[in-house]
């Protein structure tokens, strides 16, 4: 059954309360955008919906306890439906579509009565926002351990790359733990067995898009077998192959990579523009390069790529970057300045062990994010099964009362 929204929830003006007048603690305070504060007291009894109505024009959010929703908004009154129906049903419809504003945006609550969606019976709004709720609650989870996962990895990160390994597989102590164990160098104290080199020194061959563009060379966007590597490919950690652009065929490779082409393991860099994306060639498809894109390969005698990949994201590799980068819209590195860089350098075995230990948490993180992404494609399918009632709960309904004792 299909009914308007109207006969549902009633939408109620927020009402004003000033950053000054707000103490500061105790309940929620929501604006159209969400949390913007906490005062001692609420204006609505919680649970319940807050309705953006200015600015983020339609964008739902729930609060579990009472709360006060400032003018900017509206707030929810079910007539009769669960409210935690009603907030995945309002959270899942376009409402910001509805913006009928010329100026700042804004939401007509009239507009929204007039929607209609489909209704089932009160048992089942509950059983769907509580598969909902649970989804979410796995969300939350993964989020919040892929956040715990990046801060570990940087802490690592940071650890590895200036105390590294010692003999015994293990972080070296901290220079103030063990003095002996450290040195003098450019770059501060480093373990006794590393060397601290110019980044340019330790670079076998630069490869870049030679002034050859794409339009040059008479490449159309689409077709052909040929990804060519932007500088919005190059994301921080991976290349983003969602943001694809393939040009021409084998004819057209040979022509563009006469003085040699990418391989696995080479080492991107976005010189501007963004500058300081990192990323490493996957694996052995062809690719080519477009400006703004470096791939660095480099002298494996005394550094590996893989090690140097994990150096170039550090923090103090990046503010090294920035540091001497120009332009007062986007920053850019020069080439001759990025080579002035300086490297910490482990021995080679060094090197690969560190590389392991970051990559093994690297790859657990990339797990995560890959389960992220499926449970959040989960969600939004199931919302859009669920709430059209292309798919019910009725089944779920059933079990649950067969196996309720008499």
């Amino acid at each position: 059954m299909f009914e308007p929204l109207g006969k549902l929830i009633r939408l109620e003006y927020g009402q004003a309360l000033p950053s000054e007048q707000r103490t500061g603690y105790g309940y929620p305070v929501f604006g159209s955008n969400g949390v913007v504060g906490y005062h001692e007291q609420p204006l609505v009894t919680g649970p319940g919906i807050v309705v953006g109505r200015k600015g983020s024009v339609g964008k739902a959010a729930w609060s579990e306890v009472g709360f006060w929703p400032i003018d900017t908004t509206y707030y929810v009154e079910s007539q009769g439906c669960d409210i935690s129906w009603a907030y995945r049903v309002l959270d899942w419809l376009p409402l910001q579509d509805l913006d009928t504003s010329t100026g700042v945006p804004g939401l007509n609550r009239n507009d929204v009565y007039e929607i209609s969606v489909f209704v089932p019976c009160k048992k089942e709004q509950e059983v769907i926002a509580r598969t909902l709720d649970n989804l979410d609650i796995q969300i939350q989870k993964t989020e919040a351990l892929i956040a715990k996962l990046e801060k570990v990895k940087e802490g690592l990160l940071h650890d590895l790359l200036t105390r590294g390994i010692d003999e015994h597989g293990r972080l070296r102590p901290r220079p103030e733990q063990a003095p002996e164990l450290y040195k003098e160098s450019p770059l501060g104290l480093i373990p006794r067995e590393w060397e601290a080199r110019p980044f340019g020194d330790s670079i076998e061959k630069v490869i870049d898009y030679r002034g050859r563009t794409p339009k040059k060379l008479g490449m159309d966007w689409g077709g052909g077998d040929i990804l060519a590597l932007s500088a919005n490919n190059v994301q921080p950690g991976a290349i983003d192959t969602s943001r694809e652009a393939y040009f021409g065929g084998s004819r057209l490779y040979r022509r563009w990579m006469a003085s040699g082409d990418v391989k696995r393991g080479d080492v991107l860099l976005t010189m501007e523009a963004p500058l300081g994306n990192i990323a490493k060639i996957p694996d052995d498809a062809k690719y080519i390069l477009s400006q703004r894109v470096i791939a660095l390969r480099f002298n494996r005698d005394f550094a590996l790529n893989d090690f140097i990949f994990w150096v170039m994201q550090s923090a103090d590799f990046q503010k090294a970057m920035k540091e001497r980068s120009t332009g007062s819209t986007a920053a850019g590195i020069q080439r001759a300045e990025l080579f002035k860089l300086s490297l910490k350098l482990p021995p080679l075995e060094e090197q690969k062990l560190i590389s392991i230990k970051i990559s093994s948490l690297g790859t657990r993180l990339r797990n995560e994010l890959t389960a992220l992404g499926k449970l959040r494609e989960e969600k939004s399918g199931l919302m859009d099964d669920l709430l059209t009632g292309h798919v019910r709960v009725t089944p779920l309904l059933d079990q649950a009362q067969a196996t309720t004792p008499a």
